[in-house]
C-alpha cells in the first residue's frame, strides 16, 4: 500500500475508533433562568389594572400550570391581600398569610390590555410555484405584565419584572381573542423563566479493563442498579484500578447519587486516571450544584 492511501486509511480510521465508546445516560434537572429553589406552589395575590383582565391572566396561568405539570397555583386574588414592593423585598398586605417553604407569592400587575387593526407581510404561493408577500389586514393584539415574585422571607426571586406579550388574529375575529392570545405568550415567557428543565447527558465510561466488560455492557443496556451493584465487588477486590472507581462513579451519577459520584470521580483521578475523568468530575460538580439550588429557597 502507498504512503498516500495509508494516510487515507488512517485519517478515515481514526474518527471510528474514536465514536465507538461505551457511554451512559445522565438525567439530572437545571434551574431556569430565573432561580426559585424549591418552590412548587404559586399562591396569586393581589394586582394592579383592570379586573376582567386580571381574571383572565389568573385562569390563564393556572391553565398553562396544570398543563407543564411542574406548578400548581392557589388563586387567593379575591382575598383582599396586596403585595407591596420596596426593591428586591416584598410583603403582603391586608391580612395574614405566612406562606409555606416550597411557596411563593405572586403578584401580576396589568400595565397594557389592548388591541388595534394594523397590516402584516404575509407570503404567499401563486398557482405557477413562484412566492410573493401580500400585505393583509390582521387584529393585533398587545399585553403587558408586570411579574413580582418572592419566597416565604420577602426576597424577591422577580420584582415588577415586565413580560410583553404580542398576537395577530384575524381581523373579523373579537379583538379579545387577539389579546387573550398575548396574554398566554407573556406568561409562557414567565413560566420558561422560572420552571426548571430536564437535561441529559451521555458521559462516556472507560472500557479498557476487559474485567469490566460485562458491567459495562450491562449498564449501556440499561440494567445501570444490577451493573453498578457488581462493579462495587469488583472495586472492593481492586482497589487500584482507576477505572473501575471512575466507571462506578458514573453509575452512581446515572442513578442520581451525585454526592458518591464525586468521591468516586476524586478516587480515580487519585488513581492516575485520565483525561477524560477530570471533564465527567468537572459535569458531575455541575449537576450537583444544580440539584442542590432546586431543594433550597433561594432568592437572588
Amino acid at each position: 500500500m502507498s504512503k498516500l492511501w495509508l494516510s487515507l486509511a488512517l485519517t478515515l480510521a481514526l474518527p471510528l475508533s474514536t465514536s465507538c465508546v461505551t457511554t451512559v445516560a445522565i438525567r439530572s434537572m437545571e434551574p431556569g433562568a430565573v432561580p426559585i429553589g424549591s418552590t412548587k406552589h404559586l399562591v396569586l395575590l393581589g394586582g394592579e389594572g383592570r379586573r376582567s383582565a386580571r381574571e383572565f391572566v389568573g385562569q390563564a396561568l393556572v391553565q398553562q400550570c396544570r398543563s407543564r405539570g411542574y406548578f400548581s397555583v392557589e388563586d387567593r386574588s379575591e382575598a383582599g391581600l396586596s403585595v407591596r414592593v420596596a426593591g428586591r423585598q416584598a410583603s403582603i398586605e391586608g391580612g395574614k398569610l405566612a406562606l409555606e417553604p416550597e411557596q411563593a407569592g405572586l403578584r401580576i400587575d396589568v400595565l397594557e390590555w389592548n388591541a388595534a387593526r394594523d397590516e402584516q407581510d404575509v407570503t404567499r404561493t401563486d398557482p405557477m410555484g413562484k412566492q410573493f408577500v401580500e400585505r393583509v389586514p390582521v387584529m393585533r393584539g398587545n399585553a403587558l405584565l408586570a411579574i413580582t415574585l418572592f419566597d416565604p422571607a420577602g426576597r424577591a426571586f422577580l420584582a415588577e419584572t415586565e413580560y410583553e406579550g404580542c398576537a395577530t388574529t384575524d381581523p373579523s375575529a373579537p379583538r379579545e381573542e387577539s389579546i387573550e392570545a398575548a396574554a398566554h405568550q407573556a406568561l409562557t415567557s414567565f413560566l420558561n423563566d422560572i420552571t426548571p428543565f430536564a437535561v441529559v447527558t451521555r458521559v462516556r465510561l472507560d472500557d479498557e479493563d476487559s474485567g469490566q466488560e460485562a458491567m459495562l455492557k450491562a449498564a449501556s443496556d440499561g440494567a445501570t442498579a444490577q451493573a453498578a451493584h457488581d462493579l462495587e465487588l469488583y472495586v472492593q477486590q481492586n482497589p487500584n484500578i482507576p477505572s473501575a472507581a471512575y466507571n462506578l462513579a458514573v453509575l452512581k451519577e446515572a442513578m442520581g447519587d451525585f454526592s458518591a459520584a464525586l468521591a468516586l470521580y476524586d478516587r480515580a483521578i487519585g488513581l492516575g486516571g485520565k483525561d477524560f475523568y477530570s471533564r465527567a468530575r468537572a459535569g458531575c460538580a455541575r449537576r450537583l450544584s444544580a440539584t442542590e439550588s432546586l431543594s433550597t429557597q433561594t432568592a437572588r
